[in-house]
Formats: C-alpha cells, structure tokens, sequence
C-alpha cells in the first residue's frame, strides 16, 4: 500500500521488517511533521491491534526510527489538528 504515490524509503521498510514479514508492506504516508516525514503501517482489516505502528524518517540523515504507544497516538493527534 503507497499513498499518494511515494516511494519508501528503504530505512523506513527495514525499520518495519518485522510488521512486513507478518503483514505485508501496508505503510501508508501520512506526511510531514515537525520536519520528518511520516509512515504508519496499516494492519490488514480482520487484525486485531493495540497501538499504532509509526516510522519517522530524516531525509537528511537517511535515518528511520519506529514510534508506537501513547507516542505515536500523540502524533496522530497532532496530524488532525493540522488538517
């Protein structure tokens, strides 16, 4: 699953190597946020989770990192207040 016809970056898709191996690639681009691009991967529809899975990513270093819990709620959060 791509959005808005991005490509992934390849931290981002070894970051959720393990979602992947279970899942499939579902991430979705939700945008940027205080400077970072965002993905989030998105479960297949009869999966049952908790948390949300985010991957922050910094184009200037090439770097991804995984956000889940209450963190990554905070951040939805603050894609709505955006919008």
């Amino acid at each position: 699953m791509k959005e808005m016809n991005e490509i992934i970056p390849e931290s981002v898709i070894k970051e959720a190597k393990g979602l992947i191996a279970l899942y499939g690639t579902n991430l979705k681009y939700l945008g940027e946020l205080r400077g970072y691009d965002i993905y989030q991967f998105v479960f297949p529809n009869n999966s049952e989770t908790g948390f949300p899975f985010l991957y922050i990513y910094d184009k200037s270093k090439d770097q991804a990192m995984e956000i889940t819990g209450f963190d990554a709620l905070d951040m939805i959060s603050e894609f709505k207040k955006q919008q």
